[in-house]
């Protein structure tokens, strides 16, 4: 309506721009996964600018009643997290998808009463094959001049308090990190599982020798048995860590509709990829033979390659 004049104040932003946020529909139902789950996703078209309307959520699940069977988790277990880019040579794909990230693995090992030592001794066992089996082969042994060749570990323990085993740049060989595993202290104190994964949070610093973010994939694994004693100071923690790594779960044992709806709420989306359960330690030995297996039978063509 009018300019300033002789120094009046100038006139404000004359245009304002808005726009919904638009996402596509759902799409089908996953297979069934973690404690008898099934989940589906949409995905953003259009970022809400603006004072438009706020996304909605874009993952559900739902509950189906039936366990998946050890099998089906142990192929889940190595189709998402062993080697969850596929195998080494797909002629249908391009080098660019069939190509891989090195990680940067925090292992996070419930160590409280509940878990008992003999259990305790079976998950230090059976973790400590399971890494041996991530990609490449041999995916712990550092390479000298290719920094980006070779994955890097680093370990907690939790119960009443949280102990850090060792960092991403204490061993040097997957030898090494999977004896430094077998020797875990287990305590059998409570379950403050927010403690473990603040400590794993920090953890993600360069002077522990984490990497650069965009060259090694920083992921969380954590093997828990049961709830936390404090669910709102555990939720809060995981809300902290989820920017910085994506969490996967192995849960083991048998778990109330509350306590499986909490530990679904620990792992990264899409959800059917980060949660994997099993009953006992017994299939907690089952599915880490199946998975040897299965990449016996798969030789040369069990990894991709790195990119790095």
């Amino acid at each position: 309506m009018r300019n300033p004049r002789n120094g009046g104040k100038a006139c404000p932003n004359l245009t304002e721009t808005r726009a919904d946020c638009r996402v596509t529909a759902w799409s089908a139902w996953s297979a069934n996964f973690g404690f008898g789950q099934q989940s589906r996703v949409r995905t953003v078209i259009t970022q809400p600018i603006g004072s438009g309307k706020q996304c909605p959520i874009l993952e559900e699940i739902r509950y189906t009643g039936v366990f998946p069977s050890v099998n089906i988790t142990a192929k889940n277990v190595q189709d998402f997290f062993a080697r969850p880019n596929g195998p080494a040579s797909i002629p249908s794909q391009p080098i660019s998808q069939t190509t891989d990230l090195p990680r940067d693995l925090v292992i996070i090992m419930d160590s409280s009463g509940s878990i008992g030592t003999a259990a305790f001794q079976v998950g230090k066992e059976q973790t400590s094959k399971l890494i041996g089996l991530l990609c490449p082969n041999s995916p712990f042994d550092m390479i000298a001049g290719s920094p980006y060749q070779y994955n890097q570990a680093a370990m907690v323990t939790y119960s009443t308090n949280v102990v850090t085993n060792f960092n991403f740049n204490t061993y040097s060989t997957t030898v090494g990190i999977q004896r430094a595993i077998m020797r875990a202290v287990y305590v059998g104190g409570s379950t403050n599982t927010y403690k473990a994964f603040d400590q794993a949070r920090s953890l993600f610093q360069p002077s522990n020798g984490v990497r650069v973010a965009t060259r090694a994939k920083r992921e969380v694994l954590i093997l828990t048995d049961g709830r936390s004693t404090n669910q709102a100071q555990t939720l809060a923690a995981v809300e902290r860590l989820k920017p910085v790594a994506d969490i996967y779960g192995l849960m083991i044992g048998s778990y109330s509709s509350a306590g499986m709806n909490e530990l679904t709420k620990y792992v990264s989306s899409p959800i059917n990829e980060h949660l994997f359960y099993i009953q006992n330690y017994q299939q907690l030995k089952d599915l880490l033979r199946l998975i040897e297996t299965e990449k016996q039978h798969a030789g040369a063509n069990w990894c991709a390659p790195f990119i790095g």
